[in-house]
């Protein structure tokens, strides 16, 4: 198997040369505001050229973000240097600076180059076993395989395509999240680098007030609809594409099914975002950072004034809050939002930081 799996690596290098350093440089180009809009990843296409063309398609470079992004600098000038707020009560999108002087760039690129797919298993031991997940709501179903063999089952899924199809059961696709927290993978994920947060301090992790979890995944895969408490997910390793809706407003989806089938059979026929609703997000989120900057410094967090999103209304007929998380970016998910996720490579991987957080 582990044969095998270097053929891959090697078949990757020949057929796409410099993919891995292709998403390192996607820096957002935007102002440094907290309206910023970011940057699309650049990244060759891996599907066969005969795959069938789907109705979202998630090798795309074009999807849709509305979710506000906004540069690790200026987050901690807004909100101090602890970062986002407890309980802040919006989705964040958080993109390093193109010109990093904390260092904390270094220790990131550390991360980055132990976890690529020719150093990941080097951290384990010899034939190290991965329980995998179902890809459904519930993540219902285990599997356990040597991680050198998911790692082969990631790469050459559906004839080589490295793809997940929307017409897959998630309780017969397997994904490696969520079952990461053994003693090995405890040793491992204490060289990754934490979120920017109040609830994220070195304390709170020797406390085991903050769960990490990492995950690796092809192109299509992803959870479906779920929700749970608030934290982060940073991609390490290719693009990952998240769409969320507020606590009132949970998501109509089949169960037995992983998230690219919503996006397939549900998200194309939903009205987009008009001037009103993005105005609407950028109004929320200037009057959230206001709020949370006044109390940063006492410990406090956002105040929570934002009910509106918790009125239970069914199910929205308008397009989820949405953003495609590049290498190197992360997403904060807030407590309760429903969401859902799909990964955009054959090799994405990502490390979630499940926070404790109060007012």
């Amino acid at each position: 198997m582990w044969s095998c799996l270097i053929w891959v690596i090697h078949f990757l290098h020949l057929v796409a040369p410099g993919v891995s350093q292709k998403c390192e440089d996607v820096k957002s180009n935007a102002a440094d505001t907290v309206d910023d809009a970011g940057s699309s990843c650049t990244t060759p296409t891996f599907a066969a050229n005969n795959r069938k063309r789907w109705k979202w398609d998630p090798t795309s470079k074009s999807h849709s973000c509305n979710i506000r992004r906004i540069s690790y600098s200026r987050l901690l000038r807004l909100q101090g240097p602890r970062g986002v707020p407890n309980l802040y009560p919006y989705p964040l999108v958080i993109y390093p600076d193109r010109n990093d002087s904390s260092g904390i760039g270094e220790s990131k690129s550390k991360f980055t180059n132990l976890t690529s797919l020719e150093n990941l298993a080097s951290n384990f031991p010899p034939n190290f076993d991965v329980t995998l997940t179902g890809s459904d709501s519930l993540s219902s179903h285990r599997r356990k395989i040597p991680l050198n063999q998911y790692l082969y089952e990631v790469l050459t899924a559906n004839d080589g395509s490295g793809e997940t199809l929307p017409n897959q059961l998630g309780n017969e696709t397997w994904y490696l999240f969520g079952e990461t927290f053994s003693d090995e993978w405890a040793q491992f994920l204490k060289k990754y680098e934490l979120p920017p947060c109040h609830s994220c301090t070195e304390w709170h992790r020797e406390q085991s007030m903050i769960a990490l979890s990492f995950g690796i995944g092809n192109i299509g895969s992803g959870v479906q609809w779920h929700l749970h408490g608030p934290g982060f997910s940073e991609t390490v390793h290719g693009r990952k594409h998240w769409v969320l809706y507020p606590p009132g407003q949970r998501p109509t989806y089949d169960l037995d099914y992983a998230s690219r089938h919503w996006m397939e059979n549900t998200y194309p026929d939903l009205e987009d975002w008009n001037e009103v609703d993005f105005q609407r997000e950028k109004s929320d989120h200037k009057q959230a950072m206001m709020e949370s900057n006044k109390v940063h410094g006492s410990g406090g967090g956002a105040k929570r004034n934002h009910n509106v999103h918790k009125v239970e209304g069914g199910p929205s007929n308008k397009k989820p809050w949405e953003c495609t998380i590049n290498r190197g970016e992360m997403i904060y998910f807030p407590d309760q939002w429903h969401h859902a996720t799909i990964n955009l490579e054959k090799y994405t991987v990502f490390v979630s930081s499940f926070t404790t957080e109060h007012e």
